[in-house]
């Protein structure tokens, strides 16, 4: 049976992080979460205070313009929705994280976050909600991670690409219900420029809609499977250094070529076992998999 979905409590392991303060790797979506937290602890000292975290577009055209960066970290404990939000962000967002590398996700999040915003700022006369939390931002990792391993089953062996398209459909129903087309076009644009994003950096493979400007990208294997698992790395093959007994009696080695390809092979067969279990194989996939486990010792 396909291995399904864990959204089990969040495992304290190492990670690449910018910092650590004592047992917690500090990386990007911590940091963020972290903000979070300390947010819900402004509002309860001053809603004022608390109110300029908000993106507002009508405040940016008058100046104030860090709104456009900081709406995220603005998470109000209204309910206790918030919780789960927060816990959504950071278990979707380190699995990003870990896939694309710390810089190219803190880049992804600066570009999701200031680009739509900035752009319904300067539209101007369109409805927009305020911005505010990391809601939008826990959505767009959960669709990145949806175009990375769509058939990744979450609960009830529902595959990921469904569960995510649910999240943003509900989302866009919502938002022309309300005739809020400001925050329509922020949710649409953060989506666009994530996957557009994460194609140029070699991932997900199946977009074929979204084109890519570059045919050479390509990605190494992520640290961590779909499942959350560490990957280990494969192991490179030693190229032998020629020797007083070698000669053109010698067998001719491995080409880097084929190598590369016996490599990727096993990266694909690695990457399905982990997005949809060890009995997604076919008998031939499961034969295969072990002569390349044996073949690149």
């Amino acid at each position: 049976m396909a291995q399904r979905f864990n959204f089990g409590p969040p495992q304290r392991r190492s990670r690449d992080g910018w910092f650590r303060i004592g047992t917690l790797d500090v990386t990007t979506t911590a940091f963020l979460v972290g903000c979070g937290i300390a947010s819900m602890v402004l509002y309860a000292m001053s809603i004022s205070l608390f109110s300029n975290l908000v993106f507002d577009a009508g405040s940016v055209r008058r100046g104030e313009v860090w709104r456009l960066i900081t709406w995220p970290a603005a998470n109000p404990p209204i309910s206790a929705w918030v919780v789960i939000t927060l816990f959504f962000f950071w278990y979707f967002g380190h699995i990003v994280e870990e896939m694309v590398g710390r810089i190219r996700f803190t880049r992804l999040v600066l570009a999701v976050t200031i680009a739509p915003t900035l752009f319904v700022s300067i539209v101007g006369n369109l409805a927009t909600a305020a911005e505010m939390g990391l809601g939008l931002l826990g959505t767009v990792m959960l669709v990145v991670f949806a175009a990375e391993h769509p058939d990744a089953p979450f609960f009830f062996g529902i595959p990921a690409w469904v569960i995510s398209s649910i999240f943003v459909g509900i989302d866009i129903l919502r938002y022309l219900g309300n005739r809020i087309w400001g925050t329509l076009i922020v949710l649409v644009l953060a989506l666009g420029i994530a996957l557009v994003t994460v194609r140029q950096w070699g991932f997900a493979d199946r977009l074929d809609i979204i084109p890519r400007f570059s045919s050479t990208t390509r990605h190494k294997s992520p640290t961590r499977s779909a499942k959350g698992r560490v990957r280990k790395p494969a192991r490179r093959s030693r190229t032998s250094k020629p020797t007083v007994v070698d000669g053109p009696w010698a067998a001719p080695a491995t080409s880097n070529p084929s190598h590369a390809a016996l490599q990727h092979e096993l990266d694909t067969l690695l990457d399905k076992v982990s997005a949809e279990g060890l009995d997604a194989l076919s008998k031939d996939e499961k034969r295969r998999l072990n002569e390349l486990s044996k073949l690149l010792r």
